[in-house]
């Protein structure tokens, strides 16, 4: 018997795979390709990649006053302070922000939190904004904010419409935690 120290192993011939097998390995290929696209655009929606110009700050601030009260001027503008704190890449190019927005209402000055989420499309620098869990039971949370970002992500506007009323109102915010609480002084 001869001894062989270093046997040549060899693998059998790959199988082509045929019928079923076949099916089954291209809906695969397709579903890891879909896969690898979807991480592909979660990378890209991220804020670290997007242009100063399109990447939303952190902090944000100015007023909010309700449509009702516009002709009270300033006595009934609400003082806002928006901080981001966290955000999430969405499949569709979307990006979602959460935070917390401080509001400074009444004749008392009244302060009440929130919770704030804000979906931003930077394709066009819109954004829907909802607010949830509020530290005063009398804080309007039942509907949204329809916005844009104006001068890149440097100021941004939206209008407040209710779901279970016609109520609506405005908020006009510019970046930076120091923005002046006037009515008229949009920034």
């Amino acid at each position: 018997m001869v001894h062989r120290p270093f046997a040549i192993q060899t693998r059998p011939a790959a199988r082509r795979l045929t019928g079923h097998n076949a099916v089954r390995g291209a809906f695969l290929g397709a579903f890891l390709g879909a896969v690898l696209v979807l991480l592909g655009a979660c990378q890209t929606a991220s804020l670290g990649n997007l242009p100063p110009d399109r990447r939303p700050a952190t902090v944000y601030s100015g007023y909010f006053i309700w449509d009702s009260e516009r002709q009270l001027g300033n006595l009934a503008v609400q003082c806002m302070q928006l901080v981001f704190d966290r955000e999430e890449p969405l499949t569709d190019g979307r990006i979602r922000l959460n935070g917390v927005t401080r509001y400074i209402t009444g004749p008392d000055d009244e302060i009440n939190f929130v919770e704030t989420e804000m979906v931003y499309d930077p394709s066009t620098g819109t954004f829907t904004l909802w607010e949830s869990n509020p530290t005063s039971s009398s804080f309007v949370v039942d509907g949204s904010y329809e916005g844009r970002f104006k001068n890149g992500t440097m100021f941004l506007e939206a209008e407040w419409h209710g779901n279970q009323n016609a109520e609506s109102g405005r908020i006009v915010l510019r970046q930076g935690g120091d923005a002046p609480c006037l009515l008229e002084q949009d920034a």
